[in-house]
C-alpha cells in the first residue's frame, strides 16, 4: 500500500465544464502553477515534501504516448469515481477489425461514430460546473494530491494523473472526488491501484447517497437498456437537454464497452453478441476484475481475477453493485527524454 505522496498546486479553470465547455464531471484540466514547488512529493508522512521535476520533458508510455504536462496543463482523472458520460465516442476499429471489411461497412461505421452521452451526464457535469462556480471567480486554486511511492504509479494508460483534486468553497475545503459522491452525481469506481483506506473512504461515503436515493442511485438500471443513438453530446450552453436528462443508467464502464459494440453491430462490422464482445475484450484484452471482499481481505496479489463479463448474463442482465467490484488498472510506464524509465521523484 503506498505511503508516499505527491501534490501539485494548480488552479481550475471553472469554464471548462459543461455547459461553459466540453469537461464531465470526472475529466479535469488543471494549469499547474510555474512556482519551482507546485509539484512536490513525500516518501511518507514522517519527512518534508521536495519539489520534484521529474515529469518536465517526460512521456507516459500505455495505450498512447503523451506528455504527462501540455502547455503547462495536467488532464486529471478523479480516482475512485465515475460520473455519467457526457461525450463517449466509440473507440476506432483495429487493425484486425478492419482486415477484409467493406468500403461501405467501414463508412457505415464512420456513420454512427458520434460522441453519446447517457442520462444524467448533462446533469451531473452542470451540478460540477455551478458548484465550483459558487466559489465566484473564473479560476479556483486547487491541490491535487495521489498516494504514490513511484512515479509510474501517478499517470494511467492515457497520460492522465490518477488523483483527488481539493478546492476551497465558501471557506470549506471540498475533495471534488468526495462531493461527487456524497452528491450522488458519481458511483465510487474502484481500481487495483487504490489503496484499502481510499476504497473505504469511499464506500462509506456512497451509502447514504444510496440510501437516499440521490440521482446515479435513484436511475441506477437492473438491465442494459437499449442503446440511444440520439443521446449525443449537448452542444455549449444546450441547456435545454436537462428536462429530459433522466433515464436509466449503467455503471459508465460498461457503458462505454456497450457504445463500442452498440456501433460495431449497427454498421454491421462485428456480429458478436454483447457478451462475446465483452468478455473477449478490446483488442483481446477482456477487463479484469475483483470482488471487492475478496481484494480487500487479500490484495491484488491474491485475491481471485474474474473477466467483468462474468458480472453481466446473456449480454443483458447486470449481476453487480458498481462499487462491488475493483477493476484491474491498465499498466502505463513514465520515461523520460532519454528513453529511458523514470524510477525515482
Amino acid at each position: 500500500m503506498p505511503v508516499g505522496l505527491l501534490e501539485v498546486v494548480g488552479t481550475i479553470d471553472v469554464s471548462q465544464f459543461w455547459p461553459e465547455g466540453r469537461s464531465d464531471a470526472d475529466t479535469t484540466k488543471v494549469v499547474v502553477n510555474v512556482a519551482p514547488d507546485a509539484i512536490r512529493f513525500r516518501k511518507n508522512d514522517q519527512v518534508p515534501f521536495q519539489p520534484t521535476h521529474v515529469f518536465e520533458g517526460a512521456k507516459v508510455k500505455g495505450r498512447t504516448a503523451s506528455a504527462p504536462i501540455k502547455n503547462g496543463k495536467l488532464t486529471i482523472r478523479l480516482q475512485g469515481i465515475d460520473a455519467p458520460e457526457l461525450h463517449y465516442q466509440p473507440s476506432p476499429l483495429s487493425a484486425a477489425e478492419k482486415k477484409g471489411l467493406s468500403d461501405a461497412k467501414r463508412q457505415a461505421y464512420h456513420e454512427v461514430t458520434h460522441p453519446y452521452r447517457q442520462f444524467l451526464g448533462a446533469t451531473t457535469s452542470k451540478a460540477l460546473h455551478d458548484f465550483l462556480s459558487s466559489a465566484g471567480g473564473p479560476t479556483l486554486a486547487c491541490r491535487v494530491f495521489t498516494h504514490v511511492d513511484a512515479p509510474n504509479e501517478v499517470f494511467d494508460t492515457y497520460g492522465r494523473l490518477v488523483g483527488d483534486i481539493e478546492v476551497t468553497v465558501a471557506g470549506n475545503k471540498i475533495d471534488i472526488n468526495h462531493w461527487l459522491v456524497v452528491q450522488g452525481f458519481a458511483y465510487p469506481t474502484f481500481y487495483s491501484s487504490m489503496n484499502d483506506d481510499e476504497i473505504k473512504a469511499f464506500l462509506a461515503l456512497a451509502k447514504p447517497a444510496r440510501a437516499q436515493k440521490l440521482p446515479v442511485w435513484k436511475h441506477l438500471a437492473k438491465t442494459i437498456p437499449a442503446f440511444d443513438f440520439d443521446l449525443r453530446e449537448p452542444r455549449k450552453n444546450e441547456t435545454d437537454v436537462l428536462a429530459t436528462d433522466k433515464g436509466p443508467v449503467i455503471l459508465p464502464k460498461l457503458y462505454r464497452r456497450y457504445t463500442n459494440w452498440s456501433a460495431r453491430k449497427k454498421a454491421k462490422v462485428t456480429s458478436q453478441t454483447f457478451q462475446k464482445f465483452l468478455g473477449e475484450g478490446s483488442g483481446g484484452r477482456p477487463d479484469t476484475c475483483y470482488e471487492i471482499d475478496d481484494f480487500l481481505t487479500n490484495g491484488v496479489h491474491s485475491a481471485t481475477p474474474r473477466n467483468f463479463a462474468d458480472f453481466v448474463e446473456g449480454g443483458k442482465t447486470i449481476k453487480f453493485q458498481p462499487e462491488g467490484l475493483v477493476f484491474g488498472e491498465a499498466p502505463s510506464s513514465l520515461v523520460g527524454a532519454d528513453g529511458k524509465p523514470i524510477t525515482t521523484f
